[in-house]
């Protein structure tokens, strides 16, 4: 398979290319009048016709890119070039070849017929030792004041001018400057085009109208050329002054359309998160028209569905807790081992917060205050399928808990395995800075029995911001002795917001868990990197040699001195770390086992995600923009359900980043990758990194009522709009975000 990062950078290149490559002939083609030698006049032409085919060579290009891309990832990498973009060049294109073409051809095989300087130089010595257009240019200044035409044959006449400013010859090469300007700036600011018809046609209106335009005014200027013994080129300075005029009046209108795309692009000043104009039903029936208008101001449910609120749908509210904790959120000034030290904002003043134990089937309460964070705190269970009041998402399940106030979360540790928590409110923000940690739910002693033989440790990868990566809040290579023959569990959580890799040196192991779900039958394997998306976790198992074992992250300049090193005696040299190692792939690991659903199951939901970067205005500034469907948060796409629907996604990465998809109160069962099943042990997951140039198709049983984000865990692209949300029908919420609220999830 082709390189998806080379191909798309060299097709976005192409249509810069293109503007060019077009731009030059017809600039040269408008230039043919002023010529004052019919010589001079063949010469520009033939200089005209080499660009013309430069042109065409680098659209053949693009076409050539265009199917390497098909063959390589398929129709829906390239169905908004195929249908949106590359049209609009096509069309210009085809005007060129044959209009403009056989005309051009005509002006440079016909007129270049003699090889001899023009009887005027020859009869004037002084300008015999000038180039031709010199020289044509200084004998227009000896003609007489009435601009009288000279008698010289080999001058260009005005039957010449009329042909050489012909808008069937100069039109047709602005229509393909038009036609390339359209297309590169949709590939640019509209990568899903064809999710959005009223762009697309108002492209094709600017290029109909546009070219219209051009060949009224090209008309014109033909007029004002075929006036025999009248014409005169204006002077270049005047040239000049018209080219800024129109340059000025381009940019005016550039400068325009930026400001009011940037007032266009304030987010509301508050807004619930259940307002979307923006419904997917999935292809579902009996739905559309309750979201229509039921989230047109969610008032006017249908009398046939039950509403409830978000509110409402909260854990156990009665009864003595079986584990209490207190939170408290607070700034704090935290020394890394390294002696370093760094302002975080942190939960009861650790970094990372406290590791939280629970028994699976324990009714769990959470007390959380917030000491000293001004913008407010929440708590997300990531990863864990809590009731959707107990999700801790500022806006959409609750309000941001501010200094002062506290909050309390209570639920029932359905699940066993390995999650964390973190901070849900302005959380590109704040889980940076440290509130977050590790949550894991050790299994029910009825159901697995409790191994006090086996060392548990957890190992969570974080990055603060403008510093270094840290693993359980530490800067430096920290030693745990573990004796030979001791079965290790090691519990392993990406917090930062890229994937990561790596490596467990010194050791067999097997991967145990995948998102807190068991794996079945793991096998054991050796000198395997494993890449771990932002928000994900595995569980590793292996059993302690009598020599050392490090954890730690592989890559390009990675020399292990931060991470884990396991030592039989507290002493040893640390394993080194290996490089170009194969990647683990969760798709092809374990063994098949018996499922709920597979690719073959009846859905009754089916949503598709195209995921593009796009150049654009958010929240009233300019920045890169990581689209969905085309759209950034509050427009991307309201997945709408029912509960007990089974619901496929398909995600298809068209951008040059990573993104980590995570579901909030559910997990999907990966089906394929790229196209090929999952042929391993049955792949759950609530965050699955969808790299540049992947497609996956994963599915889920809606079975846990809501509002739940389903957000890219890249952090830093959610709070630029990479965010939607999964409503169940019948759903309200009463809480509100925007700028004049207390509430920023991102």
């Amino acid at each position: 398979m082709a390189d998806f990062e080379v191909l798309a950078g060299i097709h976005q290149g192409l249509f810069l290319v293109l503007v060019f490559t077009a731009l030059i002939p017809t600039l040269k083609a408008k230039a043919l009048v002023y010529q004052p030698t019919r010589r001079a006049l063949a010469k520009k032409a033939r200089w005209t016709l080499f660009f013309v085919w430069l042109s065409v060579l680098a659209f053949a290009g693009q076409l050539f890119v265009t199917w390497a891309f098909f063959q390589s990832f398929g129709w829906l990498y390239i169905k908004d070039k195929a249908l949106g973009f590359l049209p609009l060049m096509v069309v210009p294109l085809l005007s060129v070849l044959f209009i403009s073409l056989p005309r051009l051809w005509q002006l440079a095989a016909k007129l270049d017929k003699s090889k001899e300087k023009p009887s005027y130089i020859v009869d004037n010595p002084d300008l015999s030792l000038l180039s031709e257009d010199a020289a044509a240019s200084e004998m227009a200044e000896l003609l007489p004041s009435d601009n009288a035409q000279p008698s010289d044959p080999e001058l260009v006449d005005a039957d010449l001018r009329k042909v050489a400013s012909a808008p069937e010859l100069i039109v047709p090469l602005q229509a393909s400057v038009l036609g390339s300007l359209t297309a590169c700036f949709l590939q640019f600011f509209y990568p899903a085009v064809t999710l959005e018809p009223s762009i697309l046609l108002l492209a094709w209106g600017v290029l109909v109208a546009g070219t219209s335009a051009l060949w009224i005014m090209q008309s014109w200027r033909q007029q004002r050329c075929f006036r025999p013994g009248e014409w005169k080129p204006p002077a270049p300075f005047l040239r000049f002054l018209r080219g800024t005029a129109v340059l000025l009046l381009v940019s005016a209108g550039i400068v325009f359309w930026g400001n009011q795309a940037l007032l266009a692009s304030k987010l509301p000043e508050q807004f619930k998160m259940t307002d979307h104009t923006n419904i997917d039903t999935g292809h579902g029936t009996g739905l559309f028209a309750h979201a229509q208008s039921a989230h047109a101001g969610h008032d006017r449910a249908s009398s046939a569905i039950q509403t409830v609120s978000v509110a409402d749908l909260t854990g156990p509210r009665e009864g003595e807790a079986d584990r209490q904790f207190k939170l408290t959120a607070q700034k704090a000034t935290v020394r890394l081992p390294s002696g370093k030290t760094m302002e975080a904002w942190t939960f009861n003043g650790q970094y990372p917060g406290p590791e939280l134990r629970i028994k699976q089937g324990e009714l769990v309460e959470v007390v959380l205050e917030n000491k000293d964070i001004a913008d407010g705190v929440t708590i997300h269970w990531h990863g864990l399928n809590v009731p959707n009041a107990e999700d801790g998402v500022a806006g959409a399940t609750q309000d941001a808990v501010l200094p002062g106030e506290k909050h309390v979360y209570r639920f029932i540790a359905e699940q066993a395995g390995t999650f964390w928590y973190h901070s849900h409110q302005q959380a590109s923000v704040q889980v940076r800075k440290g509130l977050f940690g590790a949550l894991v739910i050790e299994p029910a002693a009825s159901a697995q029995g409790a191994d006090s033989s086996i060392r548990d440790l957890t190992v969570i990868h974080h990055k603060p911001k403008g510093e270094g990566a840290t693993i359980n809040g530490a800067d430096t290579l920290a030693m745990q002795t573990v004796s030979p023959g001791t079965p290790v569990r090691l519990r392993f959580i990406n917090a930062e917001n890229l994937p990561v890799t790596y490596q467990l040196c010194g050791s067999s192991f097997q991967v145990v868990a995948i998102d807190g779900n068991e794996v079945n039958e793991p096998n054991l394997i050796a000198n395997q990197a494993l890449e771990l998306a932002a928000g994900g976790r595995y569980d590793l198992y292996f059993t302690m040699p009598d020599r050392p074992v490090l954890f730690a992250q592989a890559g390009k300049g990675k020399t292990g001195e931060k991470g884990l090193l396991l030592s039989p005696d507290g002493r040893g040299e640390s394993p080194a770390l290996q490089d170009n190692l194969p990647l683990f792939d969760p798709a092809r690991y374990g063994a098949p086992m018996a499922l709920p659903f597979d690719s073959n199951s009846p859905f009754d939901r089916e949503y598709q995600m195209l995921f593009d970067v796009a150049f654009g205005m958010y929240d009233g500034r300019f920045d890169g923009l990581w689209t969905i469907n085309g759209q950034v948060f509050p427009y991307t796409p309201m997945m709408m359900v029912s509960e007990g629907d089974l619901v496929k996604m398909t995600f298809v990465n068209r951008s040059f980043m990573d993104h980590p998809m995570h579901l909030h109160g559910h997990h999907m069962l990966v089906l394929t990758r790229n196209g090929k099943p999952v042929t391993g042990s049955p792949w759950w997951t609530d965050t699955l990194n969808v790299a540049p140039g992947e497609t996956y198709e994963v599915a889920f049983r809606a079975d846990n009522p809501g509002l739940w984000m389903d957000h890219c865990h890249n952090q830093d692209h959610a709070a630029l709009g990479m965010s939607m949300h999964l409503l169940y029908e019948g759903v309200t919420s009463p809480y509100e975000a925007g700028h004049a609220t207390r509430n920023h999830p991102e």
